[in-house]
């Protein structure tokens, strides 16, 4: 035979080959099985999104197939498709499947709809097969949680470990289960197990992510969350934190294009939709954010931060009964927290409801370091109900130039609490806490110290215990050994309550150093936090370094707005000694007329008139109001002084100066007493 012949018949075979290839190519792609073994594969990597896809092919391509629709059960589960998993095995049950095939999935999918229940009853099913024992240990713990059983939950997730001890899933779970309980420590380390494991898992890498961001901070998490998503570019769970975490750190760009990337997967996602609706708030576009709030479809409505959003938007658009029927169920499920609590009672005396006004700032007002504008709403609320006399105090204690130190939050309850017996055990932290506090707001110091001594010992890992400890500490009179334990809290979680306690302490035990190294370190990590940016400033301002200290000032008013007198008399002083005069004047005068009767304004806003050359009265009037107002402060007489001295009337000045410089706590004893000579 030639060679060209045998070439051709060669050829012939092979296109022959090619041709059967392509057909049977053709029938596996008719018949859903190539689509089939390419969404198993796509699941096995973790690509669930993929796999859904390719599912829904191979299900159109065989629809009564048993394995297609178990698989597609999976994969939704992972999407969080709770309702699409559940439908997907009762089909797969109905086309002739055992129920033990898809006991696992089905419990999943239960519980992703809220269903603890029947997830359990699917869970407990005796004909679960060997192989998924420990996913329905898993989904056990998980409905024991939601149930409030944690001892149930922890008893399931000892099984799951026990069938799969080195399964970095088990590990995130227990990592998430001892971060509900408290224990921030032991989470930590079952997230570094997990890792250990498989560096791999983007659920591991999440964890790890949120435990660095309340560890560390907000920036030290960013490496973590980069990490997770590039191993899982599509994981909506993972941009949704990160993206949070990004608003948080007051980066909005970065921010919308993650939740922009969130749509693009979902649609529907309302925790986008929500951090947008935020976002627009924050910068002041509420007709944006109500839009953009609507997108959520009342699917997060229940929710802490939904709630006070809807309040803050329909108090901006004069709804004040709207507003306090979304914020109402807040206050009431966090009742130490101050912002929405101010803001229900705003509404409530908007809507012309004094009696409730007064109830809801009670245990506000009851603090020594209750802000002004609080003390003035409830006196305003009290002269609507005819108290004139306590509406008199409350304004009075608002005109004052000096907040007192911050009290823990007092509860309505307190006394019964306090009084009452105490919690059985002295290591549970979920009834010892509230208990400690209320024995704080009673002045039971000493047992209020025992018991959280004892709290501790028990709780080494709980950062909430040794916060509690640090505060009884405080109360007893013992500020460094309070600050050693808020260092313990914060090793733990390094967030606000623990950096702005811990701060607090060291200046109160004689090292301001350390209290600004504790602020500065805290806003490298929440650079947008406004409460640290007002500390930090303060310190700077302790320090003289005004223009840091205006830098400061004007990134906490970007965020808080124009409505808050003592901020602006913060601002003036600090533009007037960084130089700027005009901004001086204007930042003063707006908050003498914010609160003209309080006497830290009116002597802003003398001393500010006098040092930028206004001539005539104003100045000296303004500074006598504020000495008449609170004669006992001594930089109201120093300012006084100095303002007589600068008119000529050298007597009454030696007089105003003479009393600042017998004030034995005043910092500026020695200038007032050098002026006293110059005269």
């Amino acid at each position: 035979m030639s060679r060209t012949r045998i070439l051709l018949i060669a050829g012939i075979i092979v296109m022959l080959l090619g041709v059967a290839g392509l057909w049977q190519w053709r029938i596996h792609e008719r018949d859903g099985s190539a689509a089939l073994a390419r969404g198993l594969a796509a699941l096995d990597r973790g690509d669930a999104r993929t796999a859904r896809i390719e599912l829904m092919n191979a299900i159109k391509g065989a629809p009564r197939s048993v394995v297609a629709r178990e698989v597609q059960a999976r994969a939704l589960v992972e999407l969080g498709d709770g309702a699409g998993a559940q439908a997907e095995a009762i089909r797969a049950r109905a086309l002739g499947a055992p129920p033990s095939q898809t006991r696992a999935v089905m419990a999943q999918a239960l519980l992703l709809q809220g269903d603890a229940v029947a997830a359990l009853k699917e869970a407990r099913a005796p004909d679960v097969p060997d192989t998924e024992l420990d996913m329905v240990a898993r989904v056990m713990a998980r409905a024991a949680m939601a149930q409030g059983d944690m001892r149930a939950a922890q008893n399931a997730l000892a099984r799951a470990l026990s069938i799969a001890p080195n399964d970095a899933e088990n590990w995130v779970e227990l990592g998430r289960f001892r971060l509900a309980t408290g224990d921030q420590a032991g989470a930590i380390a079952a997230a570094d197990r997990a890792v250990a494991l498989n560096p791999a898992d983007a659920k591991a890498l999440t964890l790890r992510a949120e435990l660095t961001r309340a560890q560390y901070g907000l920036t030290a998490s960013l490496p973590w969350f980069d990490r997770a998503l590039a191993v899982r570019p599509d994981s909506i769970p993972t941009m949704e934190q990160y993206a949070a975490t990004l608003a948080d750190a007051g980066a909005a760009g970065a921010m919308l294009s993650l939740t922009r990337r969130i749509l693009a997967l979902d649609p529907a996602n309302a925790r986008a939709w929500m951090m947008q609706a935020v976002m627009a708030a924050r910068a002041g576009k509420a007709d944006l954010a109500r839009a953009l709030l609507d997108r959520t479809q009342g699917r997060l409505d229940n929710e802490p931060a939904t709630r006070l959003l809807r309040g803050v938007l329909n108090l901006q658009e004069g709804n004040a009964v709207l507003a306090a029927e979304a914020l109402a169920p807040l206050v009431a499920a966090q009742p130490d927290n101050r912002t929405a609590r101010t803001l229900l009672a705003r509404s409530y005396y908007l809507a012309g409801d004094y009696a409730a006004v007064a109830t809801l700032l009670a245990p506000v007002v009851a603090q020594r370091d209750a802000d002004p504008y609080v003390l003035t709403l409830a006196a305003r609320a009290q002269e609507g109900l005819g108290n004139r006399a306590m509406a008199a105090d409350m304004l009075a204690r608002a005109a004052w130039p000096v907040r007192a130190a911050a009290d823990p939050f007092a509860s309505s309850r307190d006394d019964a609490l306090a009084n009452g017996p105490p919690p059985a055990s002295t290591a549970t932290a979920r009834d010892n806490i509230p208990y400690i506090r209320a024995l704080l707001s009673t002045g039971r110091t000493d047992d209020a110290l025992a018991r959280a001594q004892s709290l501790s010992r028990a709780n080494p890992g709980a950062p909430d215990a040794w916060l509690v400890q640090g505060d009884a500490l405080g109360a007893v009179g013992r500020p460094a050994d309070a600050a050693r334990s808020y260092e313990a809290a914060a090793n733990i979680r390094f967030d606000r309550a623990a950096a702005l306690r811990l701060a607090a302490a060291w200046g109160q035990a004689g090292n301001p150093a350390r209290a600004a190294q504790v602020v500065q370190l805290f806003l490298t990590q929440h650079p947008n936090d406004a409460e640290a940016q007002r500390l930090a400033a303060a310190i700077a301002m302790q320090r003289q370094d005004w223009r840091g200290a205006l830098r400061l000032l004007q990134a906490v008013r970007a965020q808080a707005g124009d409505g808050d007198a003592v901020l602006m008399a913060d601002l003036a002083r600090a533009a007037l000694e960084s130089g700027d005069r005009a901004a001086a004047r204007a930042y003063a005068a707006h908050a003498y007329r914010l609160m003209p009767a309080n006497p830290m304004t009116a002597d802003i806003y003398g001393w500010t008139l006098l040092r930028t050359g206004e001539k005539g009265p104003a100045a000296v009037d303004l500074l006598e109001k504020a000495v008449a107002l609170a004669p006992g402060h001594p930089v109201l007489q120093f300012h006084l002084g100095q303002a007589y001295a600068a008119t000529g009337r050298k007597d009454d000045a030696k007089l105003a100066l003479g009393r600042a410089a017998s004030a034995g706590n005043f910092t500026g004893r020695q200038e007032a007493v050098d002026a006293l000579a110059a005269l």
